[in-house]
């Protein structure tokens, strides 16, 4: 018989999610290397016999016992934290899923790291006559923008505890599957592996769109770590600094991860941009700035973007600036005031 590891490493080592393997007695037997990454272990091999189990804010396990939920027909879910390699707590969301495999009750649990309590968000006030609302202190308040925004952010949770949930299970089911089929026909596990490697591939799919509705670094580490992981994606270089560290509000964190998104995209899809700078500084306002090397926004397409953005940047009461430097290239300016 094959062991966890050898029935799991082969879907969940390329899954972002933090997951591993559990036995009857709560012990890690497989540790994908996002799970490893977020606890701040070095690699998954150092998770092997710890125990797997969630915890509560008192430090206790969360989970009763992996045996008692092998015969339930379908998951089983939670909220907890993670005890880090520092001590530390990391408050996730948790399923565990029974494993069929003889002889064992073996279980998989599957993580969702929850975002670090973000500043409240400004209060707001009771429409104005206008059909707009206004902050305490008067100024305008777009209140369709931020409900756009928030329906992302359900959008992408949806996507997140459902459709990739749902993906990842099906993938457990299709690899224990060639497992069992060890010895049947080469017709039959070629259609399974075509069956995986496409269900990988829309699991890849789901992760892109729900990063763009409301990105899980954004959820969980604010707009540095957002800006972060954008540029690790985007096709050109693009360099991240600046100032700002911490947390701000949620919606303002998502107004301006969106308006520096469709910047970038702007200056690399219409401004053929060979290169991209990114500044997020906080002092009296937040002053975020995009800096590429592309040609001047001056087609349809480059003037709807920029409408755009002006849009985000008011939304926060915000102003949008837009300079371009021939031969340099393209800044764009938003400044927010805290």
């Amino acid at each position: 018989m094959t062991s966890i590891a050898d029935e799991l490493e082969s879907v969940f080592d390329v899954i972002r999610q933090p997951v591993w393997a559990v036995d009857a007695d709560h012990s890690v037997r497989y540790a994908n290397p996002a799970a490893a990454e977020a606890m701040g272990y070095g690699r998954p091999a150092d998770l092997l016999g710890t125990d797997g189990r969630p915890v509560t804010a008192s430090g206790q396990p969360e989970a009763a016992g992996v045996p008692e939920t092998a015969g339930r027909p379908g998951p089983v879910r939670g909220r907890g934290a993670l005890t880090r390699v520092d001590g530390s707590l990391l408050p996730v969301e948790w399923t565990l899923v029974p494993l069929s495999r003889p002889g064992s009750d073996a279980a998989l649990y599957v993580f969702l790291p929850l975002a670090e309590p973000a500043p409240a968000e400004p209060a707001l006030a009771e429409p104005a006559p206008s059909g707009r609302c206004v902050r305490d202190e008067g100024s305008p308040f777009p209140l369709l923008a931020h409900r756009q925004v928030e329906r992302q952010h359900q959008h992408a949770r949806a996507l997140q505890h459902t459709v990739q949930e749902r993906i990842v299970r099906a993938l457990l089911g299709l690899s224990l599957a060639r497992q069992e089929l060890g010895t049947a026909p080469a017709r039959a596990i070629g259609l399974l592996h075509d069956v995986a490697r496409d269900t990988e591939e829309a699991l890849a799919g789901v992760r892109e769109v729900t990063d763009a509705l409301s990105p899980g670094a954004l959820r969980a580490g604010g707009l540095p770590a957002a800006l972060a992981a954008l540029a690790g994606r985007c096709p050109v270089p693009m360099t991240v600094s600046g100032t700002l560290a911490g947390r701000l509000p949620r919606l303002v964190e998502s107004h301006l991860y969106l308006l520096v998104a469709e910047a970038v995209e702007r200056a690399v899809d219409n401004g053929r941009a060979g290169r991209v700078r990114v500044t997020a500084d906080l002092g009296t306002s937040l002053v975020v700035t995009v800096v590429d090397d592309g040609a001047p926004p001056v087609g349809a397409a480059d003037l709807a973007a920029l409408a755009a953005l002006t849009e985000r940047a008011a939304a926060l009461d915000g102003t949008l600036k837009v300079r371009h430097t021939p031969g340099t290239g393209t800044t764009v300016t938003a400044v927010v005031p805290l």
